[in-house]
């Protein structure tokens, strides 16, 4: 069994996620979560970080140890792991379980195209995490109401390459709409693939679907 969901690391995104260890402690289990890029990728040479989450002992059961541990990580609220979903690591011809590890994987290829930086043309390239598009759209905002109340604006901003230009209040407004084209894209061409693989009626048909595959139109 596999755990899939989209876990930021310190070494990078996370999609599929296994319990390969667990020892006990009085009535406590403590966990060994090895964390993978992709369920196609869940070897240890393609370990990115490990989790150790503890559990009580109640939830182990004998019958299928390893399968009842990872659904108590999903179950349990506000864990590392909640909320994902859980599938079978092998049954590569079951097409629930193919169609839940290619969305974990698509998502997962959205997640670092979106924060992966964008262009505008004539500025240069913008960093995307998370903390850039919050300040972007809070600069953008910034920058209208200023332009609507006949007020000046100028805001020195730092590029993705550490150079740094001055934004007047158009520029600054220009920079939110190209984020915005920028995240909009990601997610349009996601929604496509999502139709897609919950459309796929073969194991193999989903498991050719990928994000820049020209087969599946936008």
């Amino acid at each position: 069994m596999s755990i899939l969901k989209i876990i930021p690391t310190p070494n990078g995104l996370t999609a599929a996620h296994r319990v390969v260890k667990s020892e006990l402690f009085g009535t406590t289990l403590r966990l060994q979560v090895h964390m993978y890029p992709s369920a196609d990728k869940s070897e240890d040479a393609h370990l990115l970080w490990q989790e150790y989450p503890e559990l009580p002992l109640s939830v182990l059961d004998m019958q299928e140890p390893t399968d009842s541990l990872e659904r108590a990580l999903v179950a349990r609220a506000g864990g590392v792991f909640a909320g994902g979903t859980v599938v079978s690591a092998a049954a590569g011809d079951d097409l629930e379980n193919s169609q839940a590890r290619k969305w974990t994987e698509i998502k997962a290829e959205c997640d670092a195209l979106e924060s992966g930086g964008f262009d505008l043309a004539g500025v240069g390239r913008f960093d995307s995490d998370a903390e850039s598009r919050a300040r972007i759209v809070g600069a953008a905002m910034a920058a209208k109401i200023a332009r609507d109340a006949g007020q000046a604006y100028a805001i020195r901003w730092t590029l993705a390459d550490n150079t740094t230009v001055e934004l007047d209040a158009d520029g600054a407004i220009d920079v939110g709409f190209a984020l915005l084209a920028h995240t909009d894209g990601i997610h349009q061409r996601s929604r496509v693939l999502y139709a897609a693989i919950q459309g796929a009626e073969t194991a193999d048909a989903v498991a050719a679907i990928r994000w820049d595959a020209e087969s599946v139109n936008t």
